[in-house]
């Protein structure tokens, strides 16, 4: 029978009303937490009995449930659990991980109504947890809920940030369980307390227990023997009568966390079966133990940590060892549990063997945390190790990178190249593996270092496989850092060998490469078919990572060229592809980051916001650094200091890398010139350019060169600029700041024309300039928007706009200045941007620019952009509608000759070529905001 359940009614509403909502076909997880014995599994027992839905229960123990693969899934599911974990789809580890949590939502959609309660999940495996996050969001209108409970005190590590990311989720319920009431206290003993108890007992148990449920029932169950100071006493107390045999058997089950079969208690403790039977009744009819299913477990694991404390260690290792022997005999051991029970029992050369065991187990189970935590265990017992050292450390290696861990991963491989006798091709292999995991670990430079070692190795040698792997490898790592020159015949190099030995993924690899390369080259066609080349391969011959690759390349070659339209098609259907191929995200992170990044500069922020959403649900464990600098991008651009900071500081801790560190400082520079902070702003671009240095990334750094001036032209405009900047770095700002704009000439250059961005960047860079001298004009401000609506980011060509507005106002030109102030003002309402509203209508109050009604700003709008005229503007808005000369004629009261001329100038201010390109001007259509990738 469960313990009375007193108080809590609020709780049991939240409860209640849940499981009403699931059964309604609102799917959710209900996460309920508080500290040990606080009552979150009776709270839960209230499911029980409810009828309508199935009800699956599964519990993680603590020594085991770290590392027991999908520990309480596998015990909520029973029998289903090995149809669950078996994968006979490709070979691709992280495909494989993906669909296996496919598989354990559309088990739970085909058993649904149903209640998956996961119990004590602070001691669940990492995949547990993983999976658990997946399942969350997964659901729609299934009739299923899922109710987790765990404990917040004692999370660490990757449990210590998965909480509060799942916290965040929006179809996620958080119940904090609070101490009960010392009136609560007293309505749960009252039947637990002897007839004699008295008022001073009472009180003491009230006292001693804190609101802790558990405690009290315990502290009551002494009385009146002594009112004991903590639980510990009061167990002890408990068990200072039982006999000498229950002390064996408690003792024997206190090493075992998640209880023991029958047979495995019999088989460990050497009693007689009447004895052995008589000493686990005392146990049970003490409270200490229950009984389960097929055996017995402690009746709190608090219980079980109190006994398992007081033993010695001698008694423990004997114990650990009893248990390893007897699973040992099995058909099947359990090599997770052999692991720990040998390492517990100090006995090494058994545990290195199950501790390898159970990390390929954990593989071949997509249960790569698991598998991580297994092989760690095996290279420290290397020494009792079976297998040969570099087998181990490879795999380890493997298993680290696919936890998200590459700094291990590469010290698997350090330890493995440091080993004597490798052949010249094994130890190319190992360094282009240490180079893939240093890429990973975000350090750029010692993958490039290692990666080209790997190809001087295979130089000498013979056209091969690996020769051509380890070239696309470099070429795709130079390619990324912007050495186009280094890394192009590298990629030519790896397309032509791997064509040659018949390698149709690496050639694929290459020519995803090759791509980039050549369009950012100026050859936009051929960078394209180079692409639709890779794909083709990749699709035919190669893995999934080599479709994603050529997807998330094709992304990025047409973003950059301008082409948002074609790069969101081609983010559409790189994810039906994904999804088509059961890709996970780890493998999807590049090509999402892509279309985050599209959505974000094209101003369609409440879709980009939606899109993150997703992507931070779909993948809790992989690398989202750049995903967060996306949100970093928005959090300022929407004035959002506390979420910016908060987004900052993740970040910080990333490596050296100047693709991200790049873009990181220029957004954050932003934000601090937005506040009018000109001295952070400018030490932000300094740590920026300090960041792509020694990198050819034209496009982070023409943008930190655009803020940069922007920062000396606002430092210019004061009346003492050399005083805000701090005297340690205000030589350095001036000396870098005097060649900011050559730099960006130079950049244009090199560039070509290719990229609308870095000329839109190098034309505004020229603008500022011009503001620090106080000569910058209106046509020189207009001509910097326009190039940001060729180049189609809205942020960026509402401050241009600003600026425009400013130039024309001290110039004298106020009709001017309120027609660029209503497009400022305008293109920052509707991603909206308070930040650049507020620098416009600080503007609208220093210039006195009277503002536009909200009717007149499309109008204001056009008429800014292509600076016509207010009759030439309200013909456009006519032949945006469809009207024919003569509806417009009719309509404006003037004559055909006269709308056919306003028409003429009209194509010629916007650069239209036709009619139907000057409407498109005219109505530039809003984005979806739903669903900005649905095909």
């Amino acid at each position: 029978m469960a313990p009375l359940l007193v108080g809590r009614i609020i709780e049991r509403r939240v409860l209640s009303d849940v499981y009403a909502r699931a059964m309604t076909g609102q799917p959710g997880l209900l996460l309920i937490t508080g500290a040990a014995g606080i009552g979150k599994s009776r709270l839960v027992s209230e499911l029980h009995g409810t009828g309508e839905a199935l009800l699956l229960t599964g519990e993680s123990a603590p020594l085991v449930g770290a590392t027991l693969a999908y520990g309480p899934f596998v015990s909520a599911l029973g029998g289903k659990a090995d149809w669950l974990l078996a994968d006979d789809g490709p070979a691709d580890m992280l495909a494989a991980r993906h669909r296996l949590f496919e598989r354990m939502a559309g088990l739970l959609t085909d058993l649904a109504p149903v209640v998956l309660v996961l119990e004590d999940m602070h001691w669940a495996d990492e995949s547990s947890r993983q999976l658990l996050a997946f399942l969350a969001v997964r659901f729609r209108e299934q009739r299923i809920l899922l109710v987790a409970t765990l404990r917040e005190e004692g999370l660490a590590g990757d449990a210590l940030r998965w909480l509060p990311e799942l916290d965040r989720r929006p179809r996620v319920t958080r119940l904090r369980l609070g101490h009960l009431a010392d009136h609560e206290v007293a309505a749960l003993i009252t039947d637990l307390l002897p007839t004699d108890a008295t008022a001073a007992q009472v009180a003491a148990i009230i006292e001693a227990a804190e609101g802790n449920p558990l405690y009290a029932r315990e502290l009551a169950r002494t009385c009146p023997h002594w009112p004991p100071a903590s639980i510990a006493e009061a167990v002890l107390a408990k068990a200072s009568s039982i006999t000498v045999d229950a002390r064996a058997v408690i003792d024997q089950l206190c090493v075992t966390d998640g209880g023991m079969s029958h047979e495995l208690v019999a088989a460990t403790v050497p009693l007689p079966e009447g004895r052995l039977l008589a000493a686990i009744r005392q146990a049970v009819d003490e409270g200490l133990l229950v009984a389960t299913t097929t055996g017995y477990r402690f009746a709190h694991e608090l219980i079980r940590q109190v006994f398992y404390a007081q033993l010695l260690p001698g008694d423990r290792r004997w114990l650990h060892r009893r248990v390893a022997a007897v699973l040992n005999e099995r058909a099947e051991p359990d090599a997770a549990l052999l692991a720990k029970h040998w390492q517990l029992a100090d006995c090494p050369g058994n545990a290195a063997v199950a501790a390898l065991a159970a990390a390929r187990r954990a593989i071949s189970a997509r249960a790569y945390p698991e598998a991580d935590r297994f092989y760690a265990q095996a290279v420290d017992l290397s020494q009792w190790q079976k297998e040969p050292a570099d087998t181990v450390l490879e795999e380890a290696a493997q298993a680290a990178s696919w936890a998200h861990d590459p700094h291990r991963a590469a010290g698997y491989i350090m330890a493995a190249l440091a080993r004597p006798g490798q052949a010249a091709t094994d130890h190319a292999r190992l360094l282009e593996r240490l180079g893939r995991y240093r890429w990973e670990a975000g350090d750029p430079a010692a993958a490039v270092e290692a990666t080209r070692q790997a190809m001087a190795l295979l130089d000498a040698g013979p056209p091969s496989g690996p020769q051509a792997r380890v070239a696309a490898a470099l070429a795709g790592r130079l390619m990324l850092l912007g050495d186009l020159p280094a890394s192009q015949p590298l990629a030519m190099r790896a397309v032509a060998i791997a064509k040659r030995v018949g390698a149709a993924a690496v050639q694929a690899h290459g020519l995803a490469t090759l791509g980039v390369i050549l369009s950012q080259q100026g050859d936009l066609a051929a960078g394209l078919a180079a692409l639709r080349r890779s794909s083709e391969l990749a699709r035919r011959d190669g893995g999934v990572e080599d479709v994603l690759r050529a997807a998330a390349n094709h992304v990025f070659v047409l973003m950059s060229a301008g082409r948002f339209a074609d790069a969101l098609e081609a983010g559409r259907d790189g994810r039906r592809t994904a999804r088509s191929l059961g890709a996970p995200p780890a493998l999807t992170a590049v090509l999402d980051n892509n279309i985050a990044s599209v959505l974000t500069i094209t101003g369609q922020w409440a879709a980009a916001d939606q899109f993150l959403a997703e992507l931070d649900a779909e993948s809790p464990a992989a690398d989202t650094r750049y995903l967060r600098l996306v949100q970093l991008e928005l959090a300022v651009g929407r004035g959002e200091p506390a979420r910016a900071g908060e987004l900052a500081g993740e970040l910080a801790d990333y490596p050296d890398d100047p693709r991200f560190n790049g873009p990181l400082h220029a957004c954050l520079a932003d934000q601090a010139a937005n506040a009018g902070d000109l001295a952070a702003a400018a030490a932000e671009v300094l740590r920026g350019l300090a960041a792509v240095s020694d990198a050819r990334l034209d496009g982070p750094e023409i943008r930190l060169l655009a803020i940069g001036a922007r920062v000396a032209a606002d430092l210019a405009c004061l009346p003492r600029a050399a005083a805000v900047l701090p005297p340690e770095s205000a030589a350095r700002w001036e000396r870098l700041a005097a060649g900011f704009a050559e730099r960006a000439r130079s950049i244009g250059a090199r560039d070509g024309g290719g990229q609308p961005q870095v000329a839109a960047f190098g034309a505004q860079v020229a603008a500022e300039q011009a503001r620090q001298r106080r000569d910058d004009s209106r046509a020189m401000w207009r001509a910097v928007a326009d190039a940001w609506h060729v180049a189609g980011q809205l942020y960026q060509e509402a401050y241009a706009r600003l600026r425009e507005a400013d130039a024309a106002a001290r110039a004298g030109r106020r009709e001017q200045a309120a027609r660029a102030l209503a497009s400022c003002q305008l293109l920052a309402s509707r991603l909206p941007s308070p930040p650049l509203l507020s620098l416009a209508a600080d503007l609208a109050r220093r210039a006195r620019i009277p503002s536009s009604p909200a009717s007149a700003a499309p109008v204001a709008d056009m008429a800014s952009r292509g600076d016509l005229t207010s009759r030439e503007t309200e013909v456009l808005a006519l032949l945006a509608e469809g009207h024919s000369n003569r509806q417009i004629a009719r309509a404006l009261f003037i004559s055909e000759r006269t709308v056919a001329v306003h028409v003429s100038r009209i194509l010629s201010k916007l650069g239209a070529r036709n009619r139907t390109e000057a409407a498109a001007f005219m109505i530039r259509k809003e984005p979806d905001d739903n669903d900005p990738l649905r095909g």
